[in-house]
C-alpha cells in the first residue's frame, strides 16, 4: 500500500502560494479595483452634488456656569431679584436655543424658504452648532448644495436668535414688572392695615406706655414700703432691746426704800418706807417703750399687708405688660418686614423697568464673524473618495480571488494532483485532439494507484 504523505507542512502559510494566487487572478483583481476607482470618480465628479459649508461665529458676553446658577439663595431678596434681573444662561442653553425648532421656523419665515419646500425639520439637518473649546464662542455651521443659501441661513439664524433674545427679554421683564407692581400694591395694603392696627393698639387706655408707667410707680412704691418695713424692723429690734434692758434694771431695782426719819422732839430716829423714784421712772419708761413697740409692730403688720397686696398687683401688671410688649414687638416686626418688602419691591420695579429697555440680544450675544458665501465645497472629497475606493476595491478583489481559489477544486497542473489528491505524479503523456481545423494539445496524467 502506498504511504500517505505527511501534510503537516500544508498548515504553514507559503508566501509563494499567496503570490501565485494573486498572479493567477490578477486580471480580476485589477478589473475590480479599476472599476471601484472609476465608479467612485464618476459618483464624486458627476453624480454627487457638491455641498458647501457656511460658518458664522457668535460671541457670548454673559455666560454662566451650572455651579454659579445653582448658588441662588431662597430668601425674599433672592426670589425678588430673580424676577427683576436678566435671565442667566449657560453656553449649553445658548446652543440649545439656537438650534431649536422655533429658530428654524423663524428662519424659514424670514427667508421665505417655505415656498421652496423647506421646513423647520429639513432645516435642522443643515445646521450644526457647537461651543469652541475653552471659549465663549459658538460655531454655527450650515451645509447645503447652494453656497448662497447656506450663507443666508447662517446669517439669518444668528440675526433671528438675537431678535428672539430681545423679544423674550421684553416679554419676561414686562411680566416681571406687572408681577412686582401687583405685589407692591398688596404689600402697601398690608402695611397700611398694620399701621392702623398699631395706632389703635397704642391708643388703648391700658397701652404699653401706661402699663410701663404704672409698673414703674408701683415698683417704686413697693420699694419704698419695703424700705419702711426694714426701718420698722430695725426700730422694733431697738425697742425690744431697750425694753429688755429696762426690765432687767427694773427687776434689780426695789420698789420701795427704807429710810431713817428723825422724829421731832425726840432724840431717836424711826424707819420709814418710801416709794423708790427710780423704780417709778423705770416702770414709766417700760410702759412707754411697750406702747411705742406695740405701735411699731402694728405699723409693720399694716405695711406688710400693703406690700403683699402690692406684690400681687405687680405680678398681675407684669403679666399684662409682658403680653402687651410681646404683641407690640410682633406688630413692630411685621411693620418693619412690610416696609423692607415695600422698599425692595419698589427698587426691583425700577430695575426691571430698566432691564426691559435693554436689548438683551445685543448685549449678551454678538455676531463675531458673519457667514460668507463659501467658494469651495466641503463634500464630496473626490480624492479621498477615490483613494478609499481604491483600497476597498483592492481588498474586495483580493478577497474574491482567494475565495475563487478556495472553491476551485479542478486539476489543471501536475502540482494540483499532489495538492488535492495527495498522490505523486509519475509521468505526463501529450494528447492531441482535433477540433475543427485546429489542434489542441493536452496532457494525460498518469497516477500511481
Amino acid at each position: 500500500m502506498p504511504e500517505k504523505p505527511d501534510f503537516a507542512e500544508s498548515d504553514v502559510i507559503d508566501l509563494r502560494q499567496i503570490f501565485q494566487v494573486l498572479k493567477k487572478w490578477r486580471l480580476i483583481i485589477i478589473a475590480i479595483t479599476v472599476l471601484a476607482v472609476v465608479t467612485s470618480g464618476i459618483m464624486s465628479y458627476y453624480i454627487i452634488k457638491p455641498v458647501y459649508e457656511a460658518r458664522a461665529m457668535l460671541l457670548v458676553t454673559m455666560p454662566v456656569t451650572t455651579q454659579q446658577s445653582a448658588q441662588n439663595r431662597d430668601d425674599l431678596e433672592s426670589v425678588i431679584s430673580t424676577m427683576s434681573r436678566l435671565p442667566q444662561m449657560t453656553m449649553s442653553t445658548y446652543v440649545s436655543q439656537l438650534t431649536s425648532d422655533t429658530m428654524y421656523g423663524r428662519v424659514v419665515t424670514r427667508l421665505d424658504l417655505d415656498e421652496q419646500g423647506y421646513s423647520a425639520k429639513s432645516l435642522a439637518g443643515m445646521v450644526k452648532a457647537e461651543v469652541a473649546k475653552d471659549s465663549n464662542i459658538i460655531l454655527l455651521k450650515v451645509q447645503h448644495n447652494d453656497p448662497q443659501l447656506a450663507a443666508d441661513v447662517a446669517n439669518a439664524l444668528g440675526d433671528e436668535y438675537l431678535d428672539y433674545l430681545s423679544e423674550r427679554n421684553q416679554d419676561q421683564m414686562t411680566r416681571s414688572t406687572e408681577f412686582l407692581q401687583a405685589q407692591k400694591l398688596e404689600t402697601d395694603k398690608e402695611l397700611a392695615l398694620a399701621l392702623d392696627e398699631y395706632k389703635v393698639f397704642n391708643s388703648d387706655a391700658r397701652s404699653v406706655e401706661f402699663l410701663e408707667k404704672q409698673f414703674t410707680t408701683l415698683t417704686d412704691d413697693l420699694n419704698r414700703y419695703r424700705t419702711s418695713i426694714d426701718m420698722s424692723m430695725m426700730e422694733i429690734k431697738q425697742l425690744e432691746s431697750g425694753l429688755l434692758s429696762l426690765m432687767e434694771r427694773l427687776s434689780s431695782t426695789p420698789e420701795t426704800l427704807t429710810m431713817l426719819k428723825p422724829n421731832p422732839g425726840m432724840v431717836e430716829t424711826t424707819l420709814a418706807q418710801e416709794i423708790n423714784p427710780l423704780y417709778v421712772t423705770l416702770n414709766e419708761n417700760i410702759m412707754a417703750k411697750e406702747s411705742e413697740l406695740a405701735e411699731k409692730v402694728a405699723r409693720l403688720e399694716a405695711t406688710q399687708t400693703v406690700v403683699a397686696r402690692m406684690q400681687m398687683e405687680l405680678e398681675v401688671l407684669q403679666v399684662e405688660l409682658s403680653a402687651k410688649q410681646i404683641e407690640r414687638q410682633q406688630m413692630k416686626n411685621e411693620i418693619t418686614r412690610l416696609e423692607e418688602t415695600q422698599n425692595l419691591l419698589a427698587q426691583k420695579v425700577t430695575q426691571t423697568q430698566i432691564a426691559r429697555s435693554i436689548d438683551l440680544g445685543g448685549t449678551s450675544l454678538l455676531i463675531a464673524s458673519p457667514a460668507l458665501v463659501p467658494a469651495n465645497p466641503v463634500k464630496p472629497n473626490k480624492k479621498l473618495n477615490m483613494a478609499v475606493a481604491l483600497v476597498l476595491g483592492l481588498m474586495v478583489a483580493v478577497g474574491l480571488a482567494f475565495v475563487l481559489e478556495f472553491m476551485d477544486n479542478t486539476i489543471k497542473h501536475p502540482d494540483d494532483v499532489q495538492k488535492h489528491l495527495g498522490l505523486p505524479v509519475i509521468g505526463a503523456i501529450p494528447v492531441y485532439r482535433e477540433s475543427g481545423s485546429k489542434l489542441r494539445r493536452g496532457l494525460l496524467r498518469v497516477f500511481r494507484a
